[in-house]
C-alpha cells in the first residue's frame, strides 16, 4: 500500500499548492493534475523519454509540496492558513479519501480475466512498464499498438512507483488507477464552497449515484480494464460541466481543455465526443463572453487540444510505422443501397440484425425495460426539457441552452446509427453479422447521456426551494439507484469478484511462473490448450514477455475431426516444433493430442501444466519442468 499512498500524494500535489497559493478547493483542482500527468507522460513518450517522464512528474510533485510549505513557513500566503486548510480539507477531500481507500481494499489482489485485457488494456501497461515506451515501440509485441494510451499512462505511473518500492508489477493496482481516475474526473461535481447546509447535504448524498450508474450499462465496470465506461464518464462530465458549472473561470476552462485531449488519447472514438463537447463549450463561451481579439484562445481551447492530441498520436504512428486498426473508410455506397433495399446478402443481414438490436435489446431499471430505440428517444426528450429548465433558471443563455438541448442528443443518436456502416466497413464478416461488442459501444453513449441527465437533474435539486424535500429526494434517488444494482454492488463489495479472478487464474499463473523461471527471454513456446481456452495463450503472452507464445490450435485442432478431414502428420508436427519452437507448454491435454501425437512425447507421458523440450538424440519431447 506504500506505493498507493505515494501515488495519491503525487496526484494531490497541485491541489495542495492551489489550496494555499491560488485559493482553490481540492475537488476542482485535483482533475487538472491527474489529466495533466497523462499529457506530460504522453509528451515525454512522444520524444522517447517516457522512463524519465514519470520521474519528472514525481519531482514536480515534490517541488510543489516543498514550495508550498516554504511559502507557508515564510508567512507569504495570500490566503489565511485557516481558509487554505478549508480549501484543502473539503467534503470533496474526505469523499476522495474514503473512495480511494475503498477502491484499494475492494481491488486488492484482483487479477485480469477478460479477453481484451490481454489483447490490449492490461497488456499495454505491462509493455510500457517493461520497456518505458509506448506499445508502438519496436519489439513491444503489442497486438493493438495503434490504440491511444491515456489510461495506460496513468496506470504506468502507479506501476513504476510500485516497482520502485517493491520491485514487482502489481496487477490489481492497474484497476485501482483506472477507477481512481474515473472518480477524479467526476470530483468537481462535489464542489460545495459557498453553498448552504441543505445544498451541501443534497450534493454529498446524491453524488455516489454517479458511481453506480455505470453498472447499468457495464456490469463488469469495477472488475475489468475496458476503456469504454471511462469514455462514457468523460463524455457525461464534459457535457454536464458546460451545462451546470456556475463559476466558469480558468479552472473550468483548463478542465474542459484537458478533458478534450484525454478523450482523444483514451480511444479513437474519443475524438467524436471531444469534437461535440468542444462545440458546445464554444457556443456557451461565445454566448457569454463574445468573440474578439481578447478571446481568441479559450473559446477554441478544447478543440485545439483535441486536434493537437490527435495529430501528435498520428505522428507517433507514422514515425513508428504502426498501422492503425479499424481505419478503413466507411462503405457509404453499400450503406445507402442496403437502406434502400438493394444491398447484398451480407449487408442486408447485418442491417436486419442491427435494426432488431435497436428494438429487441433491453436495458432494465428494476422491472422496467427500455429498448435501445426508446432510450435514445428518452435522452433526446430529456435533454430538451432539462436545458429549457436551465434556461429558465438563467443558468444558461438562449444559445447555450439550445446547444445543450440539441447537441448531446444528436451525438448519441448519430453515433449509434452510424454503427451499421461501421460494421459492414471495418469488421470481419462473422463479427459484423453478430454485431460484435454492440452493447459495449452503445454503452459509451448511454453512460454519457445518463450522467448528463443525472448531473442536470441533481443541479435542479440543489437549487430547489425547501430544507427537507430536496434532501429526501436526494436520499430517494440514491436508494433507488442502489437498489436497482444491488446484486452487482454486493458482488463487488464482497470481494467475490476478486476471489473468482484468483481461482480462474490459478493454473495459468502456475504455468506462467514455470515459463518465466525456466525459459530464456527470447524463447518461442507452443502452448497446448483445450476447448474454451483460447484466452490462455493471450494470458501467457502478457505475463511471460518478452517470450513469444503461440497456441496449438493454429497447427492442430483440439478434437480429431469427425468428418475425416485431414490433420497434419506426426512428422510434420515434429518438424514444426523443432524448427519454430524452443518449448512446448501443455496447459491442458486435448483429445487430438492424445489420439494422434502421443508418440512425440517421451514414454507417451503428457502432464498438464508442464513444459517440454525437444531431445534431438531421442527424437522425443521430454519433460523439462
Amino acid at each position: 500500500m506504500v506505493a498507493v499512498v505515494l501515488f495519491i500524494a503525487v496526484i494531490c500535489s497541485f491541489s495542495f499548492f492551489a489550496a494555499f497559493k491560488l485559493n482553490r478547493t481540492f475537488e476542482e483542482t485535483l482533475p487538472l493534475l491527474a489529466m495533466g500527468i497523462i499529457l506530460i507522460l504522453f509528451l515525454t513518450g512522444m520524444i522517447n523519454i517516457l522512463g524519465a517522464g514519470w520521474i519528472i512528474v514525481c519531482l514536480v510533485a515534490a517541488v510543489l509540496y516543498g514550495y508550498t510549505i516554504y511559502w507557508i513557513i515564510r508567512g507569504k500566503s495570500e490566503v489565511s492558513i485557516k481558509d487554505s486548510i478549508f480549501n484543502l480539507v473539503t467534503p470533496g477531500f474526505v469523499v476522495f479519501a474514503i473512495i480511494s481507500a475503498m477502491i484499494a481494499y475492494y481491488n486488492q489482489d484482483r487479477l485480469a480475466i477478460h479477453t481484451d485485457e490481454f489483447s490490449h488494456w492490461l497488456d499495454t501497461v505491462v509493455i510500457m512498464t517493461r520497456m518505458d515506451a509506448f506499445g508502438t515501440a519496436e519489439g513491444s509485441g503489442a497486438i493493438f499498438p495503434s490504440y491511444p494510451p491515456a489510461m495506460s499512462l496513468f496506470q504506468y505511473l502507479l506501476e513504476k512507483i510500485n516497482m520502485t518500492v517493491t520491485g514487482d508489477f502489481s496487477e490489481w493496482k492497474a484497476y485501482f488507477a483506472y477507477q481512481l481516475l474515473a472518480v477524479i474526473v467526476m470530483l468537481p461535481f462535489l464542489k460545495m464552497k459557498d453553498r448552504s447546509l441543505v445544498q451541501k447535504l443534497v450534493i454529498v448524498i446524491s453524488w455516489p449515484v454517479c458511481l453506480i450508474l455505470p453498472l447499468q450499462f457495464f456490469k463488469d465496470v469495477y472488475s475489468s480494464l475496458y476503456i469504454d465506461p471511462f469514455l462514457g464518464v468523460l463524455g457525461g462530465c464534459g457535457f454536464a460541466a458546460v451545462s451546470i458549472t456556475k463559476k466558469k473561470d480558468w479552472v473550468y476552462n483548463v478542465y474542459m481543455t484537458m478533458l478534450a485531449a484525454v478523450l482523444v488519447l483514451s480511444k479513437d472514438v474519443g475524438i467524436y465526443l471531444a469534437m461535440f463537447i468542444g462545440l458546445y463549450y464554444f457556443v456557451d463561451y461565445i454566448s457569454r463572453e463574445g468573440f474578439g481579439k481578447k478571446q481568441l484562445v479559450w473559446p477554441l481551447a478544447p478543440i485545439i487540444a483535441m486536434a493537437a492530441a490527435k495529430l501528435l498520436w498520428k505522428l507517433e504512428l507514422k514515425v513508428s510505422n504502426t498501422g492503425q486498426k479499424f481505419s478503413q473508410p466507411f462503405n457509404l455506397k453499400g450503406t445507402i443501397e442496403t437502406i434502400q433495399g438493394n444491398g447484398n446478402e451480407f449487408c442486408t443481414t447485418v442491417y436486419t440484425n442491427f435494426r432488431n438490436a435497436l428494438t429487441y435489446r433491453y436495458v432494465y431499471y428494476e422491472r422496467l425495460g427500455f429498448n435501445y430505440a426508446a432510450i435514445m428517444t428518452l435522452f433526446v426528450i430529456g435533454f430538451i426539457c432539462l436545458h429549457v429548465s436551465l434556461y429558465k433558471r438563467k443558468q444558461l443563455n438562449k444559445s447555450a441552452a439550445v446547444s445543450g438541448a440539441v447537441i448531446p442528443g444528436v451525438v448519441i443518436v448519430f453515433y449509434i446509427l452510424s454503427m451499421f456502416p461501421l460494421y459492414i466497413s471495418r469488421f470481419a464478416e462473422d463479427e459484423a453479422l453478430n454485431l460484435a461488442s454492440f452493447d459495449r459501444y452503445c454503452g459509451i453513449m448511454f453512460l454519457t447521456g445518463i450522467l448528463l441527465m443525472f448531473w442536470t437533474l441533481r443541479d435542479m435539486l440543489i437549487d430547489a426551494d425547501g430544507k427537507v424535500i430536496p434532501v429526501v429526494l436526494a436520499l430517494g434517488m440514491l436508494t433507488s439507484v442502489y437498489h436497482s444494482q444491488k446484486d452487482n454492488i454486493v458482488y463487488y463489495t464482497s470481494k467475490q469478484s476478486v476471489e473468482d479472478s484468483q481461482k480462474y487464474r490459478y493454473n495459468v499463473d502456475l504455468l506462467a511462473s514455470k515459463i518465466n523461471e525456466n525459459c530464456e527471454d527470447n524463447a518461442r513456446i507452443l502452448v497446448v490448450i483445450n476447448d474454451g481456452q483460447d484466452i490462455i495463450p493471450a494470458m501467457l503472452n502478457t505475463f511471460s514477455k518478452p517470450r513469444v507464445i503461440d497456441q496449438s490450435n493454429g497447427y492442430f485442432p483440439n478434437n480429431t475431426p469427425e468428418d475425416g478431414s485431414s490433420i497434419i502428420s506426426v512428422d510434420d508436427l515434429q518438424a514444426i516444433i523443432t524448427s519454430e519452437f524452443d518449448y512446448v507448454a501443455v496447459y491442458d491435454i486435448n483429445e487430438c493430442l492424445t489420439t494422434n501425437y502421443m508418440e512425440l512425447f517421451e514414454e507417451g507421458n503428457i502432464l498438464s501444466g508442464s513444459i517440454y523440450t525437444y531431445n534431438k538424440d531421442a527424437g522425443k519431447l521430454e519433460l523439462y519442468r
